[in-house]
């Protein structure tokens, strides 16, 4: 993999994370 790919995925992971991740956390907690 290189550095381009790699850089360009972890932009899209965060702002993957940052959508989902509360809503996901909310799910683990209350259910």
């Amino acid at each position: 993999m290189n550095d381009t790919h790699s850089l360009s995925h972890s932009k899209w992971n965060c702002k993957y994370h940052v959508v989902f991740a509360p809503k996901y956390r909310r799910q683990v907690f209350y259910g």
